[in-house]
C-alpha cells in the first residue's frame, strides 16, 4: 500500500475484516432502530437491558450506539491504534448488555440453548476482537 511502507504488519487477516464487516453491520442496525421501532413497536434498540420504547429514544440511543459500532469497525478495518479503548469498551458492554436484558426480559423466553448460542457468539466477537487487537497490537498504526 502506497504510504504505509510496513503495511505488511498492519493487515488485518480474516478474523479482523469478518469482525470490522460485522460491527459495520451492527452499526446500520442500530441507527436504523426507529425504522424497526415504526415497523414494529416490539423492535427496538437496548441499553443495559431495557428495551427502547419510543421512536425517539430509538432514534437518539441507537443513532449514539450505531456512530459507536461505525467508528469501532473502521478502527478495526483501518486498523488504527485508536481503536483499543473501544474494543474494551465495547467487550465489557455485551455480557452486561446481554445479561440484563436476559435477567430483565418480561415475556416468553426462547430456549437455554438458543441464548447460550447467542450468547457464546456475542462475546466471541467482543471480547474475542478485544482480545485479538490485544495480542496483535504491534499490527495497529
Amino acid at each position: 500500500m502506497a504510504g504505509y511502507p510496513d503495511s505488511e504488519n498492519h493487515r488485518r487477516g480474516a478474523f479482523l475484516t469478518a469482525m470490522a464487516a460485522l460491527l459495520a453491520l451492527a452499526a446500520v442496525s442500530d441507527i436504523t432502530k426507529p425504522l424497526q421501532h415504526l415497523r414494529a413497536a416490539h423492535l427496538g434498540i437496548v441499553v443495559l437491558g431495557v428495551r427502547m420504547e419510543s421512536f425517539f429514544s430509538n432514534l437518539v440511543v441507537g443513532g449514539a450506539v450505531g456512530i459507536f459500532l461505525a467508528a469501532y469497525a473502521y478502527g478495526v478495518w483501518t486498523m488504527q491504534r485508536w481503536v483499543m479503548p473501544l474494543a474494551v469498551i465495547y467487550a465489557f458492554w455485551v455480557p452486561v448488555n446481554l445479561v440484563l436484558f436476559w435477567f430483565m426480559f418480561v415475556g416468553d423466553h426462547p430456549p437455554v440453548r438458543f441464548i447460550v448460542i447467542y450468547m457464546a457468539v456475542a462475546l466471541t466477537s467482543s471480547i474475542g476482537t478485544a482480545l485479538y487487537l490485544a495480542l496483535h497490537r504491534d499490527r495497529l498504526r
